[in-house]
């Protein structure tokens, strides 16, 4: 038994006007990519500090991704900690958002890492990486820190 026309017709306008309906519906406005990096400067032997800048004044940010890496021209070290501090506008209290100890070794004097985090920051929201190393390098030794986030 075949469909009667009318009811064939009528199915295939609702399909189509789905389709249309799909097609022109607004799409969602996709997360926009920022980034940041610092140099860090040694707060003690062993201890360095970075001072991320704000990552946006306008937007609440999330940050997905810290990496730091170091190099140096003295005796073998290691990575020890990593963290990733939020310091709010107001300056009143310090989060620390994401902390990671390991123990990851320098080759030829140099050390990367890099950590996924699931950070959320406020708008004017600064950011330090504070890096511990062991033993304390010896040389010219150097770090920088950078941060990925969407907004």
């Amino acid at each position: 038994m075949s469909m009667p026309t009318n009811r064939y017709v009528s199915v295939l306008s609702v399909a189509l006007l789905g389709l249309v309906a799909l097609l022109s519906s607004p799409k969602s406005a996709s997360a926009a990519a920022i980034g940041a990096s610092a140099g860090c400067s040694f707060t003690t032997t062993t201890r360095l500090q970075c001072n991320i800048p704000v990552l946006s004044s306008q937007f609440n940010a999330e940050i997905h991704y810290v990496t730091v890496g170091c190099s140096s021209t003295g005796v073998a070290y290691n990575l020890q900690q990593l963290e990733l501090l939020a310091i709010p506008p107001n300056g009143t209290t310090v989060d620390i958002a994401y902390q990671t100890a390991g123990n990851r070794g320098s080759v030829a004097g140099v050390v990367n890492t890099g950590e996924i985090v699931d950070v959320p920051v406020k708008i004017d929201t600064t950011s330090e990486v504070v890096i511990e190393l062991s033993p304390a390098p010896t040389g010219t030794t150097s770090c920088t820190a950078s941060i990925m986030a969407t907004y």
